[in-house]
């Protein structure tokens, strides 16, 4: 499934509406994108969102850490197993 590891943004569904109103329904993705981080000293490939990409780049890997602790609970499996390492 599309979802953001760090934030836990995912697919969101509504309506399409056309010129007469007419209502078909229609699904949302986020724009995920590949990135490296560095967690606990070692190299991780994780799926973000380009929001949170925006908000990591440039970010040193203490401010990356707090970033992660922050969002403990949207975190995926994969990153709390080597946050908690």
């Amino acid at each position: 499934m599309q979802r953001c590891e760090i934030t836990g943004t995912g697919l969101i569904s509504g309506n399409q509406i056309s010129h007469s109103h007419r209502l078909t329904r229609r699904v949302w993705k986020p724009n995920l994108q590949v990135t490296t981080l560095v967690v606990n000293g070692s190299p991780i490939k994780v799926k973000v969102c380009a929001r949170t990409l925006k908000t990591l780049k440039g970010a040193s890997e203490v401010e990356v850490m707090r970033i992660l602790k922050a969002n403990i609970a949207t975190l995926s499996e994969r990153l709390l197993k080597h946050l908690n390492k």
